[in-house]
């Protein structure tokens, strides 16, 4: 996954918090989850404005 379709695919996550994960974190499986759980939760802190 490239930087450009991690922005696209996960748009609450601060670029550099995708810049850190796409160049530390190997497994595409793990990637993949931790970005969706970090989309989600701000997605739920901007709902909920927490």
């Amino acid at each position: 996954m490239t930087l450009a379709q991690a922005r696209k695919r996960y748009p609450m996550v601060p670029r550099e918090i995708l810049k850190w994960a796409l160049q530390n974190i190997s497994d595409p499986k793990d990637l993949e989850l931790g970005l969706h759980r970090l989309d989600q939760a701000r997605r739920i802190q901007v709902q909920y404005g927490v």
